[in-house]
């Protein structure tokens, strides 16, 4: 298979052989949310927030479902739905969200120091060393939605 044809989770795997998965998750950490930047939201944003809050409560259900057995002491953070949320309400269901998907993020990659374990992410199951590299692209593409709905002066 030639670079042009390769398969972006080969692209991924190639990658996490020499990247470290605790650079990646400190890089994640650091990121500022975009939903706590001051400014103005455009008339998407309601939308926007929606579709980017469910995105990332199923990842972090893509990492539960591989933590089976691990989760003891990761309880289940309860959520309402998203449509019946006000935009104030979305912007800290986003925020706290984010922070929860963080913390199991972290779990995964402890857990994975220790045991065999994998997620899914682009239809096929992998281990914490890929799946947080597609993560990394997959919210920095939800944060790129966020951004744009922010009207500038």
């Amino acid at each position: 298979m030639t670079a042009p044809d390769a398969h972006q989770l080969d692209l991924l795997r190639q990658q996490a052989r020499h990247t470290d998965p605790r650079d990646v998750q400190r890089d994640l950490n650091a990121r500022p949310l975009p939903t706590l930047t001051p400014g103005t939201w455009g008339a998407g944003a309601e939308d926007t927030l929606r579709g980017a809050t469910g995105m990332e409560r199923k990842m972090q259900m893509e990492m539960r479902i591989g933590l089976e057995g691990h989760l003891h002491d990761l309880p289940l953070r309860r959520t309402a739905p998203l449509a019946d949320m006000t935009f104030p309400e979305l912007l800290t269901e986003h925020a706290e969200g984010r922070r929860t998907l963080l913390r199991v993020l972290d779990r995964l990659l402890t857990v994975g120091e220790t045991h065999d374990i994998r997620a899914w992410t682009m239809g096929e199951e992998v281990p914490p060393a890929v799946y947080i590299l597609a993560l990394r692209g997959r919210l920095a593409r939800l944060d790129g939605y966020i951004n744009e709905e922010r009207v500038t002066p």
